[in-house]
């Protein structure tokens, strides 16, 4: 099992412990990395592949420009007089 297939396993158990509660997908996706790297702590690691992008990764990608953009905005409320 490769390191993406052992955080989805843990993350999804972690889904499972909350009650199948959908809305915190990112939370134990994160609380899975941590899980799991603190398993592999001073082992190597197998990388993925470039190419091999998943979903969780390029939904965190789009969060986090989503919260750039945010952030660059200015609120509707200012220069109203």
């Amino acid at each position: 099992m490769n390191l993406h297939d052992e955080i989805a396993a843990v993350a999804y158990e972690l889904f499972e412990t909350r009650g199948c509660v959908h809305g915190h997908d990112l939370d134990d996706w994160l609380d899975a990395e941590r899980i799991v790297l603190g398993r592999h702590a001073g082992q190597e690691i197998e990388e993925p592949e470039e190419e091999d992008i998943s979903e969780e990764t390029a939904t965190v990608k789009v969060l986090e420009e989503k919260t750039d953009a945010e952030e660059n905005e200015e609120p509707y409320y200012e220069g109203m007089s």
